[in-house]
């Protein structure tokens, strides 16, 4: 660009306390009233969609939920049936229901054969971490215990998870241990 003054219509003028452009258009900002109204149609808007994303928020805790305790299914069948080298032989694992605490355990058996004689903790996990409003339904949840095989086959349960909304999710295992998850969501 030359040196030299810029082209008038880019020059700022004075004229008494106001800027004007050389188009004749006044430079302003907003007044207090102007984002007083804005902050009013803002937080009316957020006061209607609130509930809404506490429900998504509810529901979307509730599936996570779901999501892990399907997850410890297939980590368990897995584990059962790949064996443990370290003593020789496979055993028995389980996902050990605690309804009154919210919590399920990943469990293997302390000794190889069958039956069972003692479980040894693999992880413990709550469906606090979800959200403190998922608990098991213990009318509908079915067996407390479910065993998993060497050769792949589960115990046939019945898992139903709610929160504080109503909605439900159950989980269901056949005995090959596939695993099926039906919503109800409210």
């Amino acid at each position: 660009m030359p040196a030299g003054p810029l082209p008038e219509r880019f020059e700022l003028k004075l004229m008494g306390k106001k800027r004007i452009h050389s188009n004749g258009l006044y430079g302003r900002a907003f007044s207090t009233l102007e984002l007083l109204v804005i902050l009013g149609i803002v937080a009316v808007v957020m006061s209607i969609g609130y509930p809404f994303f506490k429900q998504y928020q509810g529901n979307g805790n509730l599936r996570s939920a779901a999501r892990g305790i399907v997850a410890g299914f297939a980590e368990q069948k897995q584990r059962a049936m790949a064996g443990d080298t370290a003593v020789g032989g496979v055993r028995i694992h389980r996902l050990a229901l605690n309804l009154g605490a919210n919590q399920y355990t990943l469990q293997r058996c302390t000794n190889t054969n069958n039956p069972c004689l003692s479980w040894e903790n693999i992880d413990v996990k709550s469906l606090n971490q979800y959200g403190n409003d998922i608990l098991f339904d213990p009318g509908e949840t079915n067996p407390t215990n479910v065993d998993f095989q060497t050769r792949g086959t589960v115990t046939q349960a019945t898992i139903v998870l709610t929160n504080s909304r109503g909605s439900r999710a159950r989980i269901q295992s056949n005995i090959s241990g596939r695993t099926h998850v039906e919503f109800d969501m409210r």
